[in-house]
């Protein structure tokens, strides 16, 4: 369900016109999203649905209630706010309470596209073309999945406060096997608009990818100098990026912690040649223009020159703190070179090179410690060139670690992750030292 900002306007006055509590929020959204499926070298399903969500908050003194539905009528949504303002009279107060923020100012809006808007299933199922033609050409097992979504989101609250926002997201999966499936190779990528995907590299680099990876060679666990593809950075950095919190770290819970009090804001701890920010008008990788609380999501630089900028801090926090408020960031952009994959490949000696990580979790979240499993296409790298495919592996291994070894970086692309996948991310292919894979996995 799309609404034009003029009725997403009138539904939210209306709807807190109703409101008897001290203070009232209203989050709205609603998306059309269009998709295909491709297996087995088959269009196969193609798939629509549209969607609504709204959640009012309410608040009497320090006393909150939320409730949320999903329905747009007039009388269900009055019932939100009656049901909102009931459990904020028998909820006990909150201390860490704040009335919403009044009227913001943002910044213009870079990630809507007509052109995606208007893409149909027989659109998406036409590109499909392409994969099946590149999975047909080599004769390996093609799959995909490829979508489209429309979407618009907004935020009212009786402070004054008002946003809008459409968006549109196209994202792109594509996987191939060989037909003994001794091989298998992965690709994706994401864009706000049709011209910023190249569906024929996408298919060619998953095909080649299952080809090259058959008849993997044992490789042992331990420390390599690793190459990793923009899909794998994308994860680990963007576990990173959303754990840059200033409370955790105040409160000595973080790995930003200083030992015996305070953080290491300001500190040098990663290599010279990071820089991570966010920026909502990034052209390749747009982020939302708003962020928690309907706060602007403002360009902000996060680690600069390896030198640690900035923490996220939430309005309460700030407070506490006296200090400036800085929400979350709405997409992920890390700084690279000009440098392509190949040409890192060239500068390795001896590494392994991973295409994409997958089931990735937090160990010990005070050294951010993560692990995974490698996937889809992971191979050594000898005296420049690619050698053979290699077995997957567990690793362990922290983002901080990552970064802080870093020895060279590619150029930045959209990139999507197995975790970070719903976050705009324009990162680069980057090669570190001494990453650790703890385990061989026997997955293929």
């Amino acid at each position: 369900m799309i609404l034009s900002e003029g009725e997403a306007r009138e539904i939210g006055t209306k709807l807190l016109s109703q409101s008897r509590a001290d203070t009232a929020v209203a989050e709205m959204a609603g998306w059309s999203r269009l998709n295909v499926r491709i297996a087995c070298n088959t269009v196969t399903t193609d798939g629509k649905d549209e969607g609504f969500h709204c959640r009012v908050a309410s608040s009497f003194g320090k006393r909150r209630g939320e409730a949320a539905g999903n329905k747009a009528e007039p009388g269900d949504l009055a019932t939100l706010v009656h049901r909102s303002e009931e459990v904020a009279r028998v909820s006990p107060e909150d201390p860490e309470f704040l009335p919403p923020p009044g009227p913001q100012t943002y910044p213009c809006s870079r990630s809507y596209s007509p052109e995606a808007a208007r893409l149909t299933a027989k659109d998406l199922a036409e590109q499909g073309r392409t994969i099946l033609a590149a999975a047909e050409a080599e004769r390996v097992v093609g799959a995909a999945f490829l979508e489209c979504e429309n979407s618009f989101s907004a935020c009212m609250a009786t402070s004054g406060l008002w946003v809008f926002q459409q968006s549109t997201r196209l994202q792109y999966t594509v996987s191939a096997r060989t037909r003994d499936g001794g091989g298998a190779g992965w690709a994706a990528t994401a864009a706000y608009a049709p011209a910023e995907i190249a569906l024929p590299a996408l298919a060619r680099r998953a095909v080649e990818k299952a080809l090259l990876s058959r008849h993997p060679k044992p490789l042992a666990p331990g420390r390599y100098t690793v190459l990793l593809e923009p899909s794998a950075v994308c994860d680990l950095i963007g576990f990173l990026l959303l754990s840059l919190q200033a409370r955790p770290a105040d409160e000595g819970r973080s790995f930003l912690s200083r030992p015996g009090g305070g953080t290491l804001l300001g500190e040098k701890l990663f290599a010279d040649s990071v820089s991570l920010r966010s920026d909502p008008a990034d052209p390749v990788a747009p982020g939302s223009i708003y962020s928690t609380e309907g706060l602007p999501a403002l360009p902000r630089s996060w680690i600069e020159g390896g030198r640690l900028r900035e923490l996220i801090r939430t309005r309460f926090w700030a407070q506490e703190k006296k200090a400036p408020v800085v929400p979350e960031p709405t997409n992920l952009l890390l700084s690279g070179s000009d440098r392509s994959t190949e040409e890192l490949i060239q500068g390795i000696d001896r590494g392994v090179l991973v295409t994409r990580l997958w089931y990735v979790r937090t160990v010990d979240p005070r050294t951010l410690l993560l692990t995974g499993l490698t996937r889809d296409g992971t191979f050594w790298i000898d005296k420049g060139k690619i050698g053979y495919p290699v077995n997957n592996f567990r690793f362990n291994e922290s983002p901080v670690s990552l970064l802080k070894n870093v020895l060279a970086l590619g150029k930045p692309e959209a990139a999507v992750g197995s975790e970070i996948d719903d976050l705009p991310a324009r990162v680069p292919a980057l090669v570190s030292k001494e990453f650790r894979f703890s385990s061989v996995s026997q997955a293929s």
